[in-house]
């Protein structure tokens, strides 16, 4: 990566100045994300668009959906999205998810979301950022109450959160009637607790709930600057 510039193999992400910079975790959760062939894919709260990109990708056939309230990140989404492979089947939407879930009569087979991190924490000074990291606009009880409305009967949907964050998004899939049935903790090394967790959720009751662990370190070389190198073959050039 360079001058705000992310290769990957098949596509290429600008991101500038963005509060939501590509991390490694958000490339691992678009590895662990799994849907059934889907039709329609809603990314919430696309950034720069990194994860609707990756969607396109895995799955060939599915019209992805992108909505961000930040003007400038949908602005660069805009461009990554005009300038990838799959522009056809990608479409930017400049606005709040919950005007967009008033405004659609759409149906998703899977939504995927890798939502503002931090509820009651010390907020960056860069507004862009502070955005992107808490809660504010984007409460979890909001958040999930759009997945459920917009959720096919069979879709599932995933998310990526902070690990101190975990029990409050469990809650409040749980009082919208969604089911976990995919819990994935993502670490730096295996004696470490995860700092993070891929949650994937539907609406079937009395699930199976697969526990998974991803150590970075137990990546050749270790850490997540091997994790990506050991990833290349799916999503990097080098």
């Amino acid at each position: 990566m360079s001058g705000g510039i992310f290769q990957f193999k098949e596509f290429t992400m600008k991101q500038s100045l963005s509060g939501q910079r590509i991390n490694t975790d958000s490339c691992a959760f678009a590895d662990l994300v799994r849907g059934n062939s889907p039709r329609r894919i809603l990314d919430i709260g696309c950034g720069t668009g990194v994860l609707a990109l990756m969607m396109a990708q895995k799955f060939a056939t599915a019209i992805i959906s992108a909505v961000e309230i930040d003007a400038g990140d949908a602005g660069i989404a805009a461009e990554n999205f005009a300038a990838c492979p799959w522009q056809d089947r990608l479409m930017m939407l400049n606005l709040s998810v919950q005007d967009f879930a008033q405004e659609t009569t759409a149906k998703f087979d899977l939504i995927v979301t890798n939502p503002p991190f931090f509820n009651a924490s010390t907020k960056s000074l860069d507004p862009a950022r502070a955005l992107a990291r808490h809660d504010d606009q984007l409460p979890a009880s909001d958040l999930v109450a759009v997945i459920s409305k917009l959720l096919l009967p069979d879709g599932v949907a995933w998310l990526l959160c902070a690990a101190e964050e975990e029990m409050r998004w469990l809650d409040a899939f749980k009082q919208q009637d969604l089911s976990v049935m995919q819990r994935t903790g993502l670490a730096d090394n295996p004696e470490a607790a995860p700092h993070g967790f891929v949650l994937g959720f539907s609406k079937k009751e009395n699930q199976v709930v697969t526990e998974q662990r991803v150590n970075y370190r137990d990546t050749p070389g270790g850490g997540r600057s091997a994790w990506m190198v050991q990833h290349r073959a799916r999503w990097f050039p080098f």
